[in-house]
């Protein structure tokens, strides 16, 4: 007799943190909406996740456990796709917590909105204890529905990337590149690109591109912040070049995104000066990174009243330009509008008319004297780097999780692990956070859980716009 089909399957992927994995699982356990199987994919774990699990007395549970030569966890993703039941699926996580309406607040949704297809809620953090990370400037928003190709467009503004937890999708749009079958026999698997959880904005984009979609702007997901979540890829960059070139292909089969070609084109160049910018180990910079950066700042300005949104998403680009003296000041940038952009396209463009006006002015003037540690390794902390010269600032340090950045140098920076700052910052100190993304809680979070003193944590775009 075939097991009844579930409205929905809650698919959690675990290995070797059964002391998260019971928080996890009480939290899917007691959801307010019960019309589920929870599938629980195990890695191969070997710390007593099995006998937990088994121990479980639920009928909604199922339990799979993978063989160790196919243990990784870009499979045990697409295994759950694969092997779930429902209708619909959400793929959650050992260490993240659901508020207990999650599911009933996305399931309501779907089903009064028919056109979506896939929905993705806001998430709070917590630290690696459980404990709520307040973040005081997040206030609730609403729910949206993106139409078809509106997600695709809007990123490329507001870079609203969905916590894979917290998506559930119907399983009927998934597309077929999810397939887990590649993963077996022995034919060869394509070798991937070094592509840093890009597929977290890619899925939705492609289902965007025929299907609605929907976000609620709403805490329901608890993310647990620990340094374990970190990665350590090979490139801090080539991901995002990924990404824009992916979602430029996806939008080619959207209808009106053709004209959006120069902007998927500038976050493109973007990320391709970063990774040559980020790779220099001495301040000396070769002369074909100089002669790249200034060619693509100058097309940049040059398209510019053509394409705004485009010349705002290089605006990294425009302003390391300046820094090297590699292209004429810009008159124009006062008539630009950042309305619906990020905040950090918000603070870059602050920083841009400020290094117009001014040249020789800092944004770190209000740290004279101070020794500056940088919590990042990417485009910002370059710049950051270069903008410190102008003052009597000291860079010591950039701080970075990556194992294959730690050791290196970026333009005679020092790219240290997060182990050294419990040692080497003190209480004079200024740690700056360089990410782009609007989340200097959980950031400031990982620095307090290794700092030992009462150091100053700044974010780049304080001081960007107060300077």
């Amino acid at each position: 007799m075939k097991p009844a089909i579930p409205p929905l399957t809650v698919a959690l992927l675990t290995y070797n943190r059964v002391h998260y994995l019971e928080q996890s699982i009480a939290a899917v356990l007691g959801q307010s909406y019960e019309h589920f199987e929870l599938l629980v994919l195990d890695n191969n774990s070997s710390d007593g996740t099995a006998q937990f699990i088994l121990g479980l007395q639920d009928p909604r549970i199922r339990y799979v456990r993978n063989a160790s030569n196919v243990s990784t966890v870009e499979f045990n993703c697409l295994s759950a796709y694969h092997l779930a039941l429902g209708h619909r699926v959400i793929v959650t996580h050992d260490d993240d917590i659901m508020e207990r309406d999650m599911l009933e607040r996305q399931m309501r949704f779907m089903d009064c909105h028919p056109e979506v297809r896939m929905v993705w809620t806001r998430v709070s953090d917590i630290d690696q204890d459980g404990h709520a990370l307040v973040d005081g400037s997040a206030m609730l928003g609403s729910e949206r529905v993106f139409a078809p190709g509106e997600y695709v467009s809007s990123f490329l503004k507001e870079r609203l990337w969905p916590m894979p937890s917290g998506v559930m999708l119907e399983r009927a749009v998934l597309p077929k590149s999810y397939a887990v079958h590649r993963y077996l026999g022995d034919a060869p698997r394509k070798q991937t690109k070094d592509a840093a959880g890009i597929e977290d904005v890619l899925l939705p984009a492609r289902i965007n591109r025929r299907h609605a979609i929907g976000y609620l702007d709403q805490p329901l997901l608890r993310r647990r912040v620990h340094t374990k979540q970190f990665s350590h890829v090979a490139s801090l960059s080539l991901p995002g070049v990924a990404l824009y070139q992916g979602l430029k292909r996806i939008a080619k089969g959207v209808p009106g995104m053709q004209a959006e070609a120069l902007h998927f084109d500038a976050c493109t160049a973007r990320f391709e000066i970063q990774e040559a910018i980020t790779t220099q180990p001495g301040r000396a910079i070769s002369k074909g990174v100089l002669s790249k950066t200034g060619k693509a700042a100058a097309n940049l300005q040059r398209n510019m009243q053509q394409a705004p949104d485009a010349f705002l998403a290089g605006l990294p680009v425009v302003l390391l330009a300046q820094f090297l003296s590699l292209t004429e000041q810009t008159s124009q940038l006062e008539k630009l509008s950042v309305c619906g952009h990020a905040g950090a396209t918000q603070k870059l463009l602050s920083w841009a008319r400020r290094a117009s006006e001014s040249p020789s002015a800092s944004i770190l003037a209000s740290l004279e004297g101070r020794r500056i540690i940088i919590f990042g390794s990417a485009f910002i902390a370059a710049l950051l780097i270069l903008e410190a010269e102008k003052s009597s600032s000291q860079v010591v340090a950039c701080i970075d999780s990556n194992l294959n950045r730690q050791g290196n140098q970026m333009l005679g920076v020092p790219i240290q692990p997060l182990a050294w700052i419990s040692e080497q910052v003190g209480a004079d100190d200024v740690v700056i956070i360089s990410s782009e993304r609007d989340h200097e809680h959980y950031i400031e979070a990982i620095i307090r859980q290794h700092l030992r003193t009462q150091a100053r944590i700044v974010s780049w775009k304080e001081l960007a716009e107060s300077a």
